[in-house]
């Protein structure tokens, strides 16, 4: 049987050819379900939030600042930002703002916090992004 190295980052176990990971690595790639809400809220934020990212306030006023104010990956700290990421997800941050009290009449307030936004590189945005999804990494909570 010929065997390679599994595909997972830095795993060195040996698996059959016509494999693409090893158990554990294929264990730790599958989203688990989550009853939560977050993992649901974070899968569709691009979307359900769409009109706010192609919003005038977000192109011209907010986004501009923030990558300013993070000039390079808050994650990494080699590559130069290139997307604003919500710190804590678009969708949890609304929410939290909303339960809050703080703000009413203005259901989106959570959104264009600048002290919920800080650039990224691509690589790690698409990182982040995933743990989201899948609720895992550090935890994340605006107010507490």
């Amino acid at each position: 049987m010929v065997m390679r190295l599994c595909g997972g980052a830095g795993c060195q176990t040996a698996i059959p050819e016509n494999v693409r990971y090893c158990p554990a690595c294929t264990e730790e790639r599958t989203p688990k379900q989550s009853d939560d809400g977050i993992r649901s809220n974070s899968v569709s934020d691009r979307e359900r939030y769409a009109f706010l990212y192609k919003g005038e306030r977000w192109k011209r006023n907010v986004q501009p600042k923030a990558l300013k104010a993070c000039p390079m990956c808050s994650r990494c700290g080699i590559k130069v930002s290139e997307l604003v990421d919500h710190i804590v997800p678009a969708g949890e941050v609304i929410r939290q703002a909303q339960e809050s009290g703080l703000y009413p009449g203005r259901p989106y307030a959570g959104f264009f916090f600048s002290t919920n936004l800080t650039g990224l590189c691509r690589g790690c945005h698409w990182h982040k992004t995933n743990e989201d999804k899948m609720h895992v990494g550090r935890g994340r909570m605006l107010w507490r």
